[in-house]
């Protein structure tokens, strides 16, 4: 009878262990017929990072552990669908790494969560700069007509760095609900026994308030590099007008050299508007470096988004990247050509699980 007893204890253990927690498989399956053109070469391609939203797949789970207080993962692996071939990640925030086996490279953290005080999270994960890039980018920073094809293009010293989306072993902090306000704070470590000092090591922070129709949110951060420092700065602004959502946003960048510092700085006005069961993505943005030349280029896209269902939708980019002044950037598939204009069409399909 004591056996007996001490296996239904420990049977009844065991569901309450499963009650209290849960591990769910999620992802985004979306790839993209897209022809791109750029200084009289042109290509067609499937793209199957996403140009809607990228293509990922992952697992992520909760424990409730009692008084407010919670335990938490996410593994959230990139892929590129028209291949099967994972996406790239870095182990030390400098060199990239891409063997094109399944990378974890999008998010790998764990994390210990409570209402009270906000969430501590470690590994690898999204830097506090680049939120609000794709959070005000009408477009999601996906496809054709992404912000950071300007944002972090080759005008800018993010493009040098692989802290411009994400840094890995890092260490981050998240404010609890605060009436509207939020806020992330991420040390990333650069892990290296000897050499440059530090190289490889980021630090940022962001902080913003949404209120009704209302959010906005400024950020920065900052890569330590042997070859200068990299910074970069941006606030971002959106207001929901009827079936409008406006959005804004204003970004800039620095890097230290032994001469004088390189910068460049954009802005970016755009927004999304309801049609149906759908919505129209519409953005403008515009970029320039501090070279002698003053090296600049803009870009307009415009998009349709129709959704089928909750989880699956189809869509179409059109967007026009016009390079002046020795400026040679590209939206992909085809090699940058000083002062060329690039376009590039995308038609996808788009489905969440």
């Amino acid at each position: 009878m004591k056996k007996i007893a001490i296996a239904a204890a420990l049977h009844a253990a065991a569901g309450l262990a499963c009650a209290q927690s849960s591990v769910t498989v999620f992802g985004v399956v979306d790839t993209t017929w897209q022809h791109a053109s750029q200084g009289g070469i042109s290509v067609s391609r499937l793209n199957g990072n996403g140009g809607n939203q990228f293509s990922r797949i992952g697992l992520r789970g909760t424990e409730e552990l009692g008084d407010g207080l919670s335990a938490g993962f996410v593994l959230d692996a990139g892929l590129n669908i028209d291949t099967g071939a994972g996406a790239a990640t870095s182990t030390d925030n400098v060199t990239s790494v891409n063997s094109g086996g399944l990378n974890f490279n999008r998010r790998a953290t764990v994390s210990l969560i409570s209402r009270t005080w906000g969430e501590v999270r470690l590994g690898r994960d999204f830097v506090p700069t680049y939120w609000n890039l794709t959070t005000f980018d009408p477009f999601g920073t996906a496809g054709a007509g992404a912000v950071t094809n300007l944002a972090q293009g080759a005008l800018t010293q993010l493009s040098k760095t692989q802290t411009g989306l994400r840094a890995s072993n890092s260490m981050g902090y998240f404010l609890p609900s605060m009436g509207g306000f939020y806020g992330q704070a991420m040390l990333a470590l650069d892990e290296k026994a000897g050499g440059v000092p530090h190289d490889g090591r980021y630090y940022g922070v962001r902080m913003g308030h949404a209120q009704g129709p209302f959010n906005a949110a400024v950020s920065y951060g900052s890569t330590t590099l042997a070859s200068g420092d990299v910074s970069t700065s941006n606030i971002g602004a959106s207001y929901q007008w009827n079936q409008a959502k406006l959005m804004a946003q204003f970004f800039n960048d620095r890097k230290d050299t032994a001469t004088a510092p390189s910068r460049s700085n954009g802005w970016m006005l755009g927004a999304q508007i309801t049609l149906g069961s759908g919505y129209i993505p519409v953005s403008y943005t515009r970029v320039k470096d501090n070279s002698a030349s003053g090296r600049n280029a803009n870009q307009i896209a415009l998009g349709y988004v129709h959704n089928l269902s909750k989880r699956t939708a189809v869509y179409t980019t059109y967007s026009r990247l016009q390079n002046r002044n020795g400026a040679a950037l590209t939206g992909g598939g085809v090699p940058g050509v000083a002062n060329a204009a690039w376009s590039g069409l995308d038609i996808g399909v788009r489905h969440s699980f």
